[in-house]
């Protein structure tokens, strides 16, 4: 299967201002991307607007941590690749298969380095 040629980003985080820098950043990069506040949210956006090509996830949530989201959502989407990011240390193990980490804060270049890798993984 190709890499799309647009690719889908779905970010959640419960930080306002986190969603607002990634949505910018990556649409300027060149990717499609629909935000979700909450874990219960992303869920939703990934029954009614999915399928996407990469799961970006705060860990930390209310109601719904970011392990649960890609859980929920690979149910949907077995193969959905995810990113997780976190200003906490997540306790090894805890993390799902092929789910990679990075601690915030985020460098933008890192991101927009790794997110080829993780969608062309997927493939």
């Amino acid at each position: 299967m190709p890499v799309p040629a647009t690719p889908r980003i779905l970010v959640v985080d419960d930080e306002e201002a986190i969603l607002y820098v990634f949505e910018r950043y990556l649409s300027m990069a060149g990717y499609r991307v629909a935000v979700a506040d909450n874990g219960f949210d992303a869920v939703r956006a990934g029954e009614e607007a999915g399928p996407f090509d990469l799961l970006i996830t705060d860990f930390r949530m209310p109601g719904m941590n970011g392990v649960e989201v890609i859980h929920a959502l690979r149910r949907l989407q077995p193969h959905l690749p995810a990113l997780v990011i976190s200003g906490n240390p997540i306790e090894a193990g805890t993390m799902p298969r092929g789910v990679r980490f990075l601690s915030k804060p985020v460098s933008m270049a890192d991101l927009l380095d790794m997110i080829p890798v993780l969608i062309e993984q997927a493939v």
